[in-house]
């Protein structure tokens, strides 16, 4: 079993981790300032890819510099994935990582299954960016950042093709945005047997012994935390796995809610005053019509305060810039009244 290590990385917040990297390595971003944080509020950002818009995760970013949440939390998809050689999975990383910096948050992400792909992308992460999971703690709330993708669910060559087939027709814009969804399920059914593409549907989830002894060791060592805040990309309650099933058993008797994206809609359910919220998208292709409230791209705006969250959707398309708001030119009536 690997030892457990922590490290305040020069400020008052502890991240944990399983110390299996070099000192050093961290997928997380900037660090949190000195304070009590008996209240305090976070934003969780949804998968960026799957098929990204140019410019909405980037005008995320951009709205969440004004609005200065404490940190930033994101549940994966960060990068389009699904690489075979390591340049343009380091090139890809490069581009998305100085977005990162530039904004100046901190930002705390989980591994999504195109950020962690395959073999190669899984390598390339770690050599990286370190640990696949870690915990830290704010006040009185845990936060515990899971990889559902630990042994990487790989895709059939086909498939990964048809990704990025339809990948690059929407970044080109040879594809109509509002058709890529289409044109992506045309192209899979002609690329794949059927029970093949029925097998695609299935949410397939790895957590692996390590890092459920991770959590278990941390959810001990912090018994006291009022509330305790699980990402993951994939929602493991939408699977019947042995794995998820264990991590419910640690957390039972814990008031927790539990962060989940890769479906790209946002959906909210309460079990036994638990939570369980499916993020919408930030970026990502709608995977349906894109026309529900559900499918819009947004953000979560979370607050904490006497040990309890509260929640708050962000529909990115409901910010507006406020030179959107121009007065209305004068008619030939008012200007002579």
């Amino acid at each position: 079993m690997l030892g457990a290590r922590s490290s305040r990385e020069g400020g008052a917040i502890e991240v944990m981790t399983d110390g299996e990297y070099a000192a050093g390595k961290r997928p997380w971003f900037g660090r949190l300032s000195e304070g009590r944080y008996e209240a305090f509020s976070f934003a969780v950002l949804g998968d960026r890819c799957g098929m990204a818009t140019e410019g909405v995760f980037e005008r995320a970013l951009e709205i969440l510099k004004d609005l200065r949440p404490e940190f930033v939390v994101t549940v994966g998809d960060m990068i389009e994935g699904y690489w075979r050689n390591e340049a343009d999975a380091h090139a890809e990383w490069d581009e998305f990582d100085a977005k990162v910096e530039a904004a100046g948050l901190p930002f705390f992400p989980a591994v999504g299954n195109h950020d962690y792909s395959n073999r190669l992308m899984a390598d390339v992460w770690r050599e990286r960016k370190g640990p696949t999971y870690y915990a830290f703690r704010v006040g009185d709330a845990l936060f515990v950042m899971l990889n559902t993708e630990q042994t990487p669910d790989e895709l059939p060559d086909a498939v990964v093709d048809a990704i990025k087939r339809a990948t690059d027709g929407m970044t080109s814009g040879a594809v109509p945005a509002g058709e890529v969804g289409k044109s992506f399920y045309a192209d899979l059914v002609a690329a794949v047997p059927p029970e093949q593409l029925l097998s695609l549907s299935k949410i397939i989830l790895s957590f692996g012994d390590d890092q459920l002894a991770f959590v278990e060791r941390t959810l001990a060592e912090h018994a006291d935390a009022t509330w305790t805040f699980v990402a993951m990309h994939k929602p493991g309650w939408k699977t019947d796995g042995e794995e998820y099933a264990k991590l419910m058993r640690m957390l039972e008797g814990r008031k927790h809610t539990i962060f989940a994206g890769h479906l790209h809609a946002l959906e909210y359910e309460e079990r036994n005053g638990n939570e369980r919220i499916q993020m919408g998208r930030t970026g990502g292709l709608a995977h349906g019509d894109g026309m529900a409230p559900c499918d819009a791209n947004m953000m979560l705006w979370v607050t904490v305060r006497g040990g309890k969250p509260s929640y708050r959707v962000l529909p990115l398309d409901g910010i507006r810039e406020i030179d959107a708001y121009a007065p209305p030119k004068p008619t030939a009536v008012s200007e002579g009244a």
